[in-house]
């Protein structure tokens, strides 16, 4: 039973880890997109514009990858339905 509990674990850590890497990302893209818009305010609609398309690239990226932690949890969830009845045959055997 522990390699589920690392399981389960590993799919919560994957998860945080992913959300902050996400974050980060955008929050990069977001400073480097202020900072050249005070440097040159004329240029604030098309630097706008050109952020938003790698922000949203950069979420659905982190979303992705969060969906597929939720599926190893998911899975391993599964795992432990499927084994329940062998492991209550098992113990009733001994």
């Amino acid at each position: 039973m522990l390699f589920l509990g690392l399981g389960y674990l590993g799919a919560g850590w994957g998860a945080g880890i992913i959300m902050l890497a996400a974050a980060g990302g955008i929050a990069k893209l977001s400073a480097a997109a202020l900072e050249g818009t005070a440097r040159q305010p004329e240029a604030a609609g098309n630097l706008r514009t050109s952020m938003l398309i790698p922000a949203a690239l950069i979420e659905g990226l982190g979303f992705f990858a969060l969906v597929i932690c939720l599926l190893v949890a998911l899975a391993l969830n599964g795992a432990v339905t499927k084994g329940a009845p062998e492991a209550q045959t098992a113990a009733a055997q001994h």
